[in-house]
């Protein structure tokens, strides 16, 4: 889950990640805090002026397959943290198990030894 206004002020760029999340199965579930109309804000002495960027969330929530949010309100964004739920996903993959046999093997093959010395 994402919890911002879409805009990227700073490095990594956020598609190169959202592409990395996706490719493992990760989605991401945007959450837009804001309106397009934006404001400016006082932070530490400086002026920042910040706006929604809601086509930006809605892009990387797409590329990863999670949904995107845009609350009116605290009780909006309370109800959408509720809904969403952590999902694990199981894949199944071929496993090559001829290491896990000729491990095996070896092993029997130790132990053979160790009883034939004594």
């Amino acid at each position: 889950m994402l919890l911002t206004d879409g805009e990227n002020t700073a490095p990594p760029d956020p598609f190169p990640a959202a592409q990395i999340a996706a490719d493992r199965g990760i989605r991401i579930h945007t959450i837009g805090i804001g309106s397009a109309a934006g404001t400016t804000l006082e932070i530490n002495g400086f002026n920042v002026h910040t706006q929604l960027d809601e086509a930006f969330l809605k892009e990387i929530s797409q590329l990863t397959g999670g949904e995107f949010f845009n609350p009116e309100n605290e009780e909006d964004l309370v109800e959408i943290h509720k809904g969403i739920s952590p999902q694990l996903v199981v894949k199944s993959e071929k496993m090559e198990v001829t290491p896990v046999l000729a491990g095996a093997s070896i092993f029997i093959l130790l132990i053979g030894g160790l009883f034939s010395l004594m």
